[in-house]
């Protein structure tokens, strides 16, 4: 039966139509030249050796084993023969560019800011031990020295405890002109239960944060990176995850202030709960700071990849 739903969907892709086929996915879904496998459960939609499975009704969906969000959830008719649907706004600006891995206008990076959350008068969260802006601070010089030792040029949107505002850290971005920008933090929960790790990428235009919220009417300057901050995010979340072992928070999408002003791609980690005892402690650890460092060279280093593949 699988044989039969990747022949028929790889047929209708093409306008082809054979005598029994029936495509579990819609036309627009097929347009993008996927191979689809379906159930009343699930939809995996495969392109170019990569993968995404979506769930109806659902705004999580699994992109080759890691979690992201759609804009919007995914949909399926009712019945067996149930067709699965995405909006337009999750085929233009999350699912075509995973599947695609496209980077545009991206350009290969060299120099990246790396901006440790909060400072100064501006604590952030607060655990039994520590206050979120020092733990973002000794994060983000791990993370810098482990990109300067892989051959990047780094600079930092504030090198003391001192107050920087939200829109000066992402217009640095623009006066270094810096390739990427990447934003540290350390989440919290008033349920003090919290776990994980999560990373976001500044949301697509005219689409609807994770978090819900108002749809401005007018893009940003770094909306012409969403494919590049959606790839770049799900770079370095999957590696997150397998340095920390999780939970896998997954990749979402936010229109954080910093990731408004960026001049470049850009993301915003958050690499734990500061609020929950177990986990203030672990990611006060140096061994375990220096593992989500590397973790974030490596998709640094995997998204540069990317963006050299594209000038070829």
């Amino acid at each position: 039966m699988k044989q039969t739903i990747l022949l028929c969907g790889a047929a209708a892709a093409v306008g082809l139509t054979f005598a029994g086929c029936h495509s579990p996915v819609s036309r627009e879904i097929r347009a993008l030249g996927v191979q689809s496998e379906a159930s009343e459960r699930s939809c995996t939609l495969r392109r170019n050796g990569n993968f995404i499975t979506i769930y109806p009704g659902s705004l999580r969906a699994n992109f080759n084993g890691g979690w992201v969000h759609l804009v919007e959830p995914a949909q399926r008719t009712e019945g067996k023969s149930g067709v699965y649907s995405l909006s337009e706004a999750n085929l233009k600006k999350v699912v075509a560019p995973l599947l695609n891995r496209e980077v545009a206008p991206a350009k290969p990076v060299k120099m990246i800011l790396i901006d440790p959350g909060h400072g100064g008068s501006e604590t952030g969260a607060t655990g039994a031990k520590h206050q979120e802006k020092t733990l973002n601070f000794a994060l983000a010089q791990k993370i810098r020295d482990e990109l300067v030792k892989r051959g990047f040029t780094v600079k930092m949107t504030r090198d003391t405890d001192k107050d920087v505002s939200l829109d000066a850290r992402g217009n640095l971005s623009g006066t270094l002109k810096a390739d990427l920008f990447i934003s540290v933090h350390h989440n919290a929960a008033a349920n003090r239960t919290g776990t994980g790790v999560e990373t976001f990428a500044m949301t697509p235009d005219g689409c609807r944060s994770t978090g819900g919220g108002a749809v401005p009417k007018q893009a940003t300057l770094s909306n012409r990176y969403d494919g590049a901050n959606l790839n770049l995010a799900q770079e370095i979340q999957s590696r997150l995850v397998k340095a920390t072992g999780g939970p896998d928070r997954g990749v979402k999408f936010a229109r954080f202030r910093v990731l408004v002003k960026a001049h470049c791609p850009a993301v915003l980690v958050e690499a734990g709960f500061i609020t929950t005892p177990k986990e203030e402690l672990a990611i006060a650890d140096p061994a375990r700071q220096r593992k989500v460092a590397a973790a974030v060279a490596d998709g640094v280093e995997a998204f540069n990849r990317r963006t050299a593949a594209m000038k070829k």
